[in-house]
């Protein structure tokens, strides 16, 4: 419509296609372009709307933690040779995908009240199945009920393949599957098996129910034993077997324990008898070192002396009288409390020095004098102390 009345040569600069339409105008006329109805504008509307339907349906999602397998509702085709991830894709109308958990899934089959025995709980991503314990007989044929918890999961690249084959059903599948292996392996033990090698029939069942599940594409992840059940009377047996066998074990723990101790106190004995020989054998070196060497100090003394002696005889010209003389003096010289006596001859006085205990007030000496008989004494006094002062 605002291209009404335009000349003819502002439509020269179309494309070919378009310009070809003008070529019979002459030019210079003016040209009119006609005007567009309601109708014309209703049908790009609903094709506007027509084409954003097609696109909103055309986009599919997959969730986490899941895989999803892409299916067409109109002709009922499966792709099962991709395997989507989680995200948003463009996969057309009419198409949907079919999810499928990607982590690993519980069963467990057991009495316990947390768990529903008669049928299936499931949350969003099929997390867990619970059902009633397995009822099977030992390989003597004892009553057995085994409850057991056990998770698998789906091999990623074959999850197509598992549709093909299951569709969406695999889980009942899966759950029959695990009971019939569950059952056969239990029945290949006696009931004290499954007391004492707990660990190893777990291990056993595990392995087991990986080779059935590698089959249908998907892998056993793990498996506990939650509980083992036996006849009450046989169960009290075994307990009473259990606890004789760790009576046993702990008398033999003791025994270990007491002959230790004794091998240690024999050891603790022998090293106190070589540490003993070891102190009289350093007190005995310690005993001959200090007396040699004492010994030897005391020869060099004697030797110096003996040496210094010589020299003074010499050089004085001393008698051998004479020389022990002066070796008397001289030792009474080193003596702490030695008092030198002299004048007692014949009728001559003597001068006696009295102790310090009885010297006077001013700190002198205290001096008296002997005659007669009080000198003759202390004449005979003196010389019994001389004769002490020579032996020493």
């Amino acid at each position: 419509a605002s291209n009404r009345g335009q000349p003819l040569g502002a439509f020269r600069d179309l494309p070919d296609g378009m310009s070809a339409a003008f070529q019979d105008v002459p030019e210079g006329d003016s040209f009119e372009m006609p005007e567009l109805s309601h109708t014309s504008y209703g049908g790009v509307g609903c094709l506007v709307v027509l084409s954003a339907f097609f696109a909103a349906i055309s986009v599919g999602s997959v969730e986490p933690l899941t895989y999803g397998i892409r299916y067409n509702g109109f002709n009922k085709y499966a792709e099962v040779d991709r395997v989507y991830h989680n995200g948003r894709y463009f996969i057309g109308p009419w198409n949907s995908f079919v999810l499928f958990p990607a982590v690993a899934q519980t069963i467990e089959f057991s009495n316990q009240p947390r768990l529903v025995s008669s049928g299936t709980r499931k949350d969003a991503h099929w997390h867990r199945e619970g059902y009633a314990a397995l009822h099977t007989r030992t390989k003597e044929g004892l009553a057995l009920d085994l409850e057991v918890s056990l998770q698998y999961k789906l091999k990623e690249n074959e999850v197509g393949l598992l549709y093909e084959e299951f569709n969406t059903n695999y889980q009942a599948m899966f759950t029959s599957t695990i009971r019939d292996t569950l059952i056969k392996a239990a029945a290949e033990y006696e009931a004290y098996q499954l007391w004492e090698e707990r660990k190893q029939v777990g291990d056993r069942m595990q392995e087991l129910v990986n080779e059935v599940l590698a089959v249908t594409y998907a892998e056993c992840w793990g498996l506990q034993l939650l509980d083992i059940s036996l006849p009450a009377e046989f169960d009290k047996s075994i307990v009473a077997t259990q606890i004789q066998s760790q009576t046993i074990a702990t008398m033999q723990y003791l025994q270990v324990a007491t002959k230790t101790r004794a091998e240690t106190r024999v050891i603790e004995a022998e090293f106190a008898r070589k540490v003993k020989v070891i102190r009289a054998g350093a007190r005995a070196n310690y005993t001959l070192t200090t007396k040699v060497a004492r010994a030897k100090a005391k020869q060099t003394i004697l030797n110096a002396e003996a040496s210094v002696l010589g020299q003074a005889r010499t050089r004085l010209k001393l008698a051998a009288a004479d020389l022990v003389e002066y070796q008397h003096c001289n030792v009474v010289k080193q003596m702490s409390n030695a008092s030198l006596y002299y004048g007692f001859g014949q009728g001559s006085q003597v001068l006696l020095t009295a102790p310090a205990a009885s010297r006077g007030e001013a700190g002198g000496p205290s001096q008296r004098r002997l005659d007669g008989s009080d000198a003759a004494a202390e004449t005979e006094a003196v010389s019994q102390r001389l004769h002490s002062n020579d032996e020493l």
